[in-house]
């Protein structure tokens, strides 16, 4: 697993940005990301590679992602920003650790197991659970199977598909709302 620590001078929390399926850690739009949560918010930032396996063992690559975090920084608070594949990971096992007090999950695989993404969002007792899905995503569908919830707020996103071709800077942008709460 490849994870890439963005290290905040004085910081006391971390992010955790979990890529999409065969993301890299070095793709820009998550070096931006990184980089605005060190230098903004005071974060220590760690990226992780969701390699193209992470079917074969989902619980597995979230917990080694989130224990190495633990292990290396011992945050206070952890946020995560997954995408796709790492917003499934992160709906599905944020639940396990009571230092993860709030999840972005954008444009998560919800077809791939409804079971187990309701399961993470009933479980989840952390501040704030926000799953935001593009209109033109495949799981928009799916959005109505999400369990309502005090701490999740969900939100379909127009005009976007699920690599926000053409929005990128709105990608990059999303993970501001774990610090700002807008919502």
């Amino acid at each position: 697993m490849d994870i890439i620590h963005y290290p905040s001078e004085n910081g006391r929390n971390a992010l955790i940005v979990f890529t999409g399926l065969g993301g890299s850690a070095k793709s820009g739009k998550y070096v931006k990301i990184a980089e605005n949560a060190t230098k903004n918010y005071n974060f220590h930032v760690y990226v992780v590679s969701v390699s193209d396996n992470c079917w074969a063992n989902p619980q597995s690559v979230f917990e080694e992602a989130v224990n190495c975090v633990i292990e290396e920084s011992a945050p206070e608070k952890i946020y995560i920003f997954g995408n796709s594949a790492g917003a499934s990971l992160a709906v599905w096992y944020a639940y396990l650790y009571p230092q993860i007090k709030k999840v972005l999950a954008v444009n998560p695989v919800l077809n791939l197991n409804v079971h187990r993404t309701r399961n993470g969002v009933l479980n989840f007792l952390g501040e704030k659970m926000f799953v935001f899905i593009g209109k033109n995503d495949p799981s928009a569908p799916y959005f109505g199977l999400l369990p309502h919830k005090d701490n999740a707020v969900y939100n379909l996103l127009e005009g976007v598909e699920h690599f926000f071709s053409e929005k990128t800077d709105e990608f990059i942008s999303l993970p501001n709302l774990l610090f700002t709460e807008q919502y």
